[in-house]
C-alpha cells in the first residue's frame, strides 16, 4: 500500500466534495450567504446562545475571522446579539426567525441533493464510509 498515493487520494477526493458542497449551497439553495457563515448559522442554532469565542474554537479559526462572519451575519438580520448582563464583555449569539427559516430551508435542500448522491450506494456501503469517517474525524480532534 502506498501511503503518500491513499492520502492525495483522500485529499482530492476530500476538497472535490467540499468544493461540489459550496457550489450547491451557493447556486442550488441560497447566494446571500457563504457556506461558512451558513456553517457558523447552524452551530449558534445548535448551540443557542453561544459566543464568537465557542465558534472559534469549534471550528479552529482566529476570533477575527469570526467576527467577521457574526457581523455579516448580524447585518443581514440573521442573527441577534445580547450582552451578558453581570459581565458586559461577553456577547451572546441567537438565530433570528429569518436565520431558523433560512437554515430549515437549507437542510431539506442539501438533504434533497444529498439523498440522490447517496442513492449510488448500497446501505452497506454509507454506513462503513460513515463509520470510517467519524472513525477518522476522532482521531483529528484527539490528535
Amino acid at each position: 500500500m502506498d501511503l503518500k498515493l491513499m492520502i492525495d487520494r483522500y485529499l482530492d477526493a476530500s476538497n472535490s466534495i467540499n468544493r461540489s458542497f459550496n457550489s450547491l449551497l451557493k447556486e442550488r439553495i441560497h447566494s446571500e450567504i457563504t457556506s461558512d457563515q451558513f456553517l457558523t448559522l447552524d452551530f449558534i442554532l445548535q448551540h443557542e446562545p453561544c459566543t464568537s469565542t465557542e465558534i472559534a474554537a469549534t471550528f479552529g479559526i482566529g476570533k477575527s475571522a469570526v467576527s467577521a462572519q457574526i457581523q455579516r451575519l448580524y447585518s443581514k438580520e440573521l442573527i441577534t446579539r445580547s450582552r451578558d448582563e453581570k459581565d458586559r464583555r461577553i456577547v451572546y449569539l441567537y438565530v433570528t426567525e429569518q436565520g431558523k427559516q433560512l437554515v430549515d430551508y437549507t437542510e431539506v435542500e442539501v438533504q434533497k441533493q444529498l439523498k440522490y448522491y447517496l442513492s449510488h450506494f448500497q446501505l452497506e456501503e454509507i454506513e462503513t464510509f460513515i463509520q470510517s469517517l467519524e472513525k477518522l474525524a476522532l482521531l483529528m480532534e484527539t490528535k
